[in-house]
């Protein structure tokens, strides 16, 4: 098929005229010939001439009628000569049945917030139905009901605790130096700096090395979870687990739930000794305060209550970190570029409800403590 086009720039109109078979085939040409006249400014009329025109079938019709369409938007106007009664009684039935468009209509205040306030109810229906399911699934496997896929548990355990050793070492060793630092001067002019150690000592135990531990897995640990979990997803391999049979619950969400609470506890009293450690090297070589005495008063600061109060916060910031990450990799919807907002989302996220989660415990504790 050829199509010789005739301009008629004084009424900014272009003429179409087409000659051969319009099938199958030569659609294709034919719609991005179409196309490109509808992008043109000085073109505001298209006159398609079917004169020449031996073979139409529904492809060419189909064409057609899309062309009308995109010219309508364009505020455009498209006629047609010569086409004979049976094709343009299709063109008609296709262009009734296909290409009605109602304008749309822009949503109120209280249906955006109504869509909002579906849309939360659905997230946290998913939510709950996901940590109820790994509860009695990791409820199954406690009584050996179930066993977890083997060497599951140890592997996510190896990646997210052994892998992530070394930089949370560091960075607790560094914030008991600066907490010891930060607490120097201060203390000094009170002739007080024997309770650096008490300071260095709650503020590790308590706060900062269960919240420090819980930030750098959600950012490092928690990240490739949803990333991992995302892919999988994205890539249809969940469905295929479903296929086959295969509870994801027990193969993805359980192991992954169940090593990071049992690396979190162990990572944050690691975080815990590292920082006393940090704050005894800078106030017995900086602080003139002898080694015995920061001992003997970080351990008269100290209780087993303080301990066991930064174990529960770690074991509750290991389940927000694995739950969430989970969550979000499995709800994502999309391609490639979903898994990058999965991503984001589930540190975002974590680090948000860890913050939260850590402010609802440092009140409730100082309720309690001064009830």
């Amino acid at each position: 098929m050829t199509a010789r086009v005739e301009h008629d720039r004084e009424n900014a109109t272009a003429i179409l005229h087409l000659e051969g078979h319009l099938d199958f085939a030569r659609t294709r040409a034919f719609h991005d010939q179409l196309e490109g006249l509808a992008r043109q400014d000085d073109v505001r009329r298209l006159v398609l001439d079917f004169e020449g025109v031996g073979r139409l079938d529904s492809a060419g019709i189909a064409a057609i009628s899309v062309a009308s369409t995109r010219f309508a938007e364009a505020g455009k106007r498209v006629d047609i000569r010569n086409l004979e009664a049976s094709h343009r009684a299709a063109l008609d039935l296709m262009s009734a049945a296909g290409h009605q468009r109602t304008p749309d209509r822009e949503a109120g205040a209280f249906e955006r917030l109504g869509a909002r306030a579906a849309n939360a109810w659905g997230q946290l229906t998913a939510l709950a139905e996901l940590v109820v399911d790994a509860v009695y699934t990791m409820g199954l496997i406690a009584i050996r009901r179930r066993r977890l896929p083997k060497g599951a548990l140890t592997e996510q355990a190896v990646r997210t605790g052994v892998d992530a050793l070394f930089i949370i070492a560091l960075l607790s060793f560094l914030l008991g130096l600066i907490l010891a630092f930060q607490s120097a001067f201060h203390l000094a002019q009170f002739g007080a700096n024997i309770y650096a150690a008490n300071l260095v000592g709650l503020a590790m135990t308590r706060e900062f090395g269960p919240m420090m531990t819980g930030i750098m897995l959600a950012g490092r640990s928690g990240s490739a979870i949803a990333a991992e979990l995302a892919t999988m997803t994205v890539q249809e391999e969940v469905d295929a687990l479903r296929t086959m049979g295969i509870d994801p619950s027990r193969f993805l969400v359980a192991p992954r739930i169940l090593a990071l609470t049992i690396v979190q506890p162990a990572l944050t009293l690691m975080s815990i000794f590292v920082g006393l450690l940090g704050g005894f090297l800078i106030s017995t070589g900086f602080m003139d305060i002898s080694a015995s005495a920061y001992i003997s008063q970080t351990l008269t600061a100290l209780g087993m209550n303080d301990f066991v109060f930064g174990l529960v916060k770690s074991v509750v910031f290991a389940w927000i970190i694995s739950v969430t990450a989970c969550f979000t990799g499995l709800q994502i919807r999309g391609g490639a570029s979903a898994v990058g907002e999965a991503t984001t989302r589930a540190v975002v996220a974590s680090i948000f409800l860890i913050i939260v989660a850590d402010s609802v415990f440092a009140t409730v504790s100082t309720l309690v403590s001064h009830g």
